[in-house]
């Protein structure tokens, strides 16, 4: 793909050993006193056995209670994993605004809502989109969910509604890792998440994955990959 869209750190950041990880929103380096805030409150199944986390560093007087904030983990083999949840909708709105999905063209949009109880991640054009951070991989295949999500089978019902009354509805996987070919859903953790996205796939929601290759500088969105359901 020649067409690719970068989200640059804005500070360098920080390499720590992996410590551990506390009450899902703290991450401990092995030296005292390295805290840094975790944004995924997610299980981060199959990365806390990590050898090092990146961290952005905060200007002591920016109000928070933590001065670093967790970006990436790196694993044993070198791979790094983002788990900022914060990240993935900037990452796809540079995606779509870059051009990366094919046949996606329009303005595009972030946290529109839909109506008086739901709002989306982005809208594009006519389309109404959402979009799902994937950190979980087993031999080169990207897996979503990581933990049994009713909300995020919820939001497939949303988008299935949407296209079941004419509109136009897509899911996207955010796979913030450069070590995967495809991705699945992962059945073995939550069936009733596969089950609705066939369900959303057959009513003709649109599916898109898209890769990103992370470095200590910056996520680059730099291809699309296919998505078996």
């Amino acid at each position: 793909m020649s067409k690719a869209f970068t989200l640059d750190f804005k500070v360098p950041l920080v390499r720590w050993d992996f410590g551990r990880r506390e009450k899902r929103f703290f991450i401990y380096g092995c030296q005292d006193g390295q805290i840094a805030h975790c944004a995924n409150t997610g299980s981060m199944r199959g990365l806390l056995d990590a050898k090092a986390v990146w961290v952005t560093p905060y200007p002591a007087d920016s109000g928070r209670k933590l001065l670093f904030g967790a970006e990436m983990l790196e694993m044993a083999d070198g791979t790094l994993v983002g788990i900022n949840t914060q990240l993935p909708n900037k990452l796809a709105f540079g995606a779509f605004a870059a051009g990366i999905v094919p046949g996606m063209e329009g303005e595009a949009r972030m946290e529109v809502k839909f109506d008086a109880k739901t709002r989306f991640d982005l809208k594009v054009g006519e389309t109404w989109v959402e979009v799902k951070n994937v950190t979980l991989a087993e031999g080169g295949v990207a897996l979503f969910p990581d933990a049994v999500t009713e909300r995020g089978a919820k939001h497939l019902r949303e988008l299935q509604g949407i296209v079941e009354r004419g509109g136009s509805a897509m899911q996207v996987y955010m796979v913030q890792r450069a070590d995967c070919t495809e991705v699945r859903p992962a059945d073995e953790i939550d069936p009733a998440y596969g089950t609705a996205l066939r369900a959303a796939v057959a009513a003709g929601v649109q599916v898109v994955a898209l890769g990103c290759s992370l470095s200590p500088h910056g996520i680059t969105v730099d291809r699309t990959l296919p998505v078996v359901v």
